[in-house]
Protein backbone atom coordinates (compact mmCIF):
# COMPACT_ATOMS: atom_id res chain seq x y z
CA UNK A 1 0.00 0.00 0.00
CA UNK A 2 1.15 3.55 -0.67
CA UNK A 3 2.20 5.10 2.64
CA UNK A 4 2.19 8.77 1.59
CA UNK A 5 -1.39 9.94 2.25
CA UNK A 6 -1.27 12.71 -0.34
CA UNK A 7 -0.14 10.33 -3.06
CA UNK A 8 -2.66 7.70 -1.96
CA UNK A 9 -5.49 10.28 -2.19
CA UNK A 10 -4.29 11.38 -5.63
CA UNK A 11 -4.20 7.78 -6.90
CA UNK A 12 -7.63 7.10 -5.36
CA UNK A 13 -9.21 10.17 -7.02
CA UNK A 14 -7.67 9.27 -10.39
CA UNK A 15 -8.90 5.68 -10.29
CA UNK A 16 -12.33 6.74 -9.01
CA UNK A 17 -12.70 9.25 -11.86
CA UNK A 18 -11.63 6.67 -14.46
CA UNK A 19 -14.01 4.03 -13.06
CA UNK A 20 -16.90 6.52 -13.06
CA UNK A 21 -16.19 7.44 -16.67
CA UNK A 22 -16.02 3.84 -17.81
CA UNK A 23 -19.26 2.96 -16.06
CA UNK A 24 -21.02 5.96 -17.61
CA UNK A 25 -19.82 4.79 -21.05
CA UNK A 26 -20.85 1.19 -20.37
CA UNK A 27 -24.44 2.09 -19.48
CA UNK A 28 -26.16 3.89 -22.35
CA UNK A 29 -28.27 6.83 -21.29
CA UNK A 30 -26.55 7.36 -17.95
CA UNK A 31 -25.74 10.95 -17.13
CA UNK A 32 -22.43 12.38 -16.03
CA UNK A 33 -22.03 11.95 -12.29
CA UNK A 34 -24.82 9.37 -12.06
CA UNK A 35 -22.57 7.03 -10.10
CA UNK A 36 -20.66 9.64 -8.08
CA UNK A 37 -22.23 8.47 -4.81
CA UNK A 38 -20.80 4.94 -5.12
CA UNK A 39 -17.62 3.69 -3.50
CA UNK A 40 -14.72 2.56 -5.67
CA UNK A 41 -15.50 -1.06 -4.75
CA UNK A 42 -19.15 -0.62 -5.80
CA UNK A 43 -18.10 0.93 -9.12
CA UNK A 44 -15.76 -1.98 -9.71
CA UNK A 45 -18.54 -4.49 -9.00
CA UNK A 46 -20.93 -2.74 -11.39
CA UNK A 47 -18.31 -2.47 -14.12
CA UNK A 48 -17.61 -6.17 -14.00
CA UNK A 49 -21.32 -6.96 -13.81
CA UNK A 50 -22.10 -4.87 -16.89
CA UNK A 51 -18.97 -5.51 -18.96
CA UNK A 52 -17.88 -8.91 -17.65
CA UNK A 53 -17.43 -11.92 -19.85
CA UNK A 54 -15.89 -15.37 -19.57
CA UNK A 55 -12.82 -15.16 -17.35
CA UNK A 56 -13.79 -11.83 -15.81
CA UNK A 57 -13.99 -13.32 -12.28
CA UNK A 58 -10.22 -13.71 -12.26
CA UNK A 59 -9.82 -10.23 -13.67
CA UNK A 60 -12.14 -8.87 -10.97
CA UNK A 61 -10.22 -10.54 -8.15
CA UNK A 62 -6.89 -9.35 -9.54
CA UNK A 63 -8.19 -5.80 -9.97
CA UNK A 64 -9.68 -5.68 -6.48
CA UNK A 65 -6.46 -6.99 -4.91
CA UNK A 66 -4.43 -4.39 -6.80
CA UNK A 67 -6.74 -1.60 -5.65
CA UNK A 68 -6.68 -2.83 -2.04
CA UNK A 69 -2.88 -2.91 -2.14
CA UNK A 70 -2.71 0.55 -3.70
CA UNK A 71 -5.31 2.64 -1.89
CA UNK A 72 -6.24 0.42 1.07
CA UNK A 73 -9.57 -0.90 2.31
CA UNK A 74 -10.59 2.40 3.90
CA UNK A 75 -10.66 4.24 0.55
CA UNK A 76 -11.79 1.25 -1.49
CA UNK A 77 -15.07 1.02 0.43
CA UNK A 78 -15.41 4.69 1.39
CA UNK A 79 -18.30 6.91 0.40
CA UNK A 80 -16.67 9.31 -2.10
CA UNK A 81 -18.55 12.26 -0.59
CA UNK A 82 -16.80 11.67 2.76
CA UNK A 83 -13.31 11.80 1.24
CA UNK A 84 -13.28 15.07 -0.62
CA UNK A 85 -9.86 16.65 -0.51
CA UNK A 86 -8.94 20.26 -0.02
CA UNK A 87 -6.51 22.00 -2.34
CA UNK A 88 -3.71 21.28 0.15
CA UNK A 89 -4.32 17.55 -0.27
CA UNK A 90 -5.68 16.89 3.20
CA UNK A 91 -8.78 14.81 3.66
CA UNK A 92 -11.89 16.40 5.11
Amino acid sequence: MITDDGLRQHVYRSILKAANGRLEQAIPGSSEGAFAHLSLAALLCLLFLVRGDWGSIGDYVTTQRALRATVGDDLLWADPQEHKCTSSGSVQ
